[in-house]
């Protein structure tokens, strides 16, 4: 979080930009309320000057005549603007009416992308959804991700102890259902996931892709197989069959819960 200053009114100031994981950083130039230019911070150590087209997009947002910039009420003669007290009272009764009328959960609520990355969110949101006491929460986690969490709180023991792919360094990447090179690698924080696929290759590496579809991710990897859509638990049963079958279970250092599932593995072996 720095900025400098020229001679001129254009002022430059290095921030990240929250749109996705990958956080890269970046570098805007504005002249005042005017944005001149968006670009990636090639000082930024993890980044290293990379940006997708969404962070160059945050202009386009920035300056939207359509953009909200203050609360507005829907009437029967159109919208019009209202205070932040207003808006608050009427959101607050109206959360108290739909609640009174038809119970607590009657109340819907749906936090979208990038809640995670803001720190006012992260700090705020959680007393917010206690208060209202509502359990119909929905997010853009429970659209695409919760599984992650709920295998993560099983496994590890709390939902965010999410496995992370060390890319950096790894020589073998099996890619089962995930097109990286459109998500900007989604929860590994990763930019520019295109150069590090390819530096992977560069190390005599592999990446793998299973996957349906020839997605962008599938074009650059060292293989792609095909697989039949909804058999994803067949193939990876297969693989944990293949895991114990040849004991590499018991050479790894794993721990009693790895261990309790070798009678579950045993008895779906038929299917696997």
């Amino acid at each position: 979080m720095s900025s400098k200053q020229t001679k001129t009114n254009e002022q430059t100031h290095f921030r990240t930009c929250n749109l996705c994981e990958a956080m890269c950083g970046i570098e805007v130039k504005h002249d005042g309320a005017k944005v001149l230019s968006i670009k990636g911070d090639k000082n930024d150590p993890f980044s290293k000057g990379y940006i997708c087209p969404k962070a160059t997009a945050l202009q386009d947002l920035h300056e939207d005549p359509d953009r909200l910039r203050h609360p507005i009420e829907r009437t029967a003669n159109g919208w019009k603007t209202i205070s932040w007290d207003d808006a608050l009272d009427k959101v607050a009764a109206g959360i108290q009416s739909v609640q009174k009328k038809h119970g607590q959960n009657a109340f819907g609520v749906y936090l979208g992308n990038p809640n995670v990355h803001n720190m006012g969110g992260m700090l705020t949101i959680k007393h917010l959804l206690s208060s209202i006491k509502t359990r119909s929460r929905f997010s853009a986690t429970s659209v695409d991700q919760l599984p992650h969490h709920i295998v993560s709180m099983h496994l590890f023991g709390h939902m965010l102890r999410i496995p992370v792919p060390d890319v950096n360094r790894t020589r073998y990447m099996l890619i089962i259902g995930g097109n990286p090179l459109a998500s900007n690698g989604s929860i590994m924080t990763a930019p520019n996931m295109r150069q590090k696929l390819k530096d992977i290759k560069a190390r005599d590496g592999k990446v793998v892709v299973i996957d349906p579809r020839r997605t962008e991710t599938a074009d650059i990897a060292s293989e792609h197989h095909f697989i039949r859509p909804a058999t994803d638990v067949l193939f990876l049963l297969a693989m944990l069959n293949e895991i114990y079958d040849q004991g590499y279970a018991d050479k790894a250092r794993t721990n009693n819960r790895a261990a309790a599932l070798a009678p579950e593995i045993a008895r779906l072996a038929d299917f696997a």
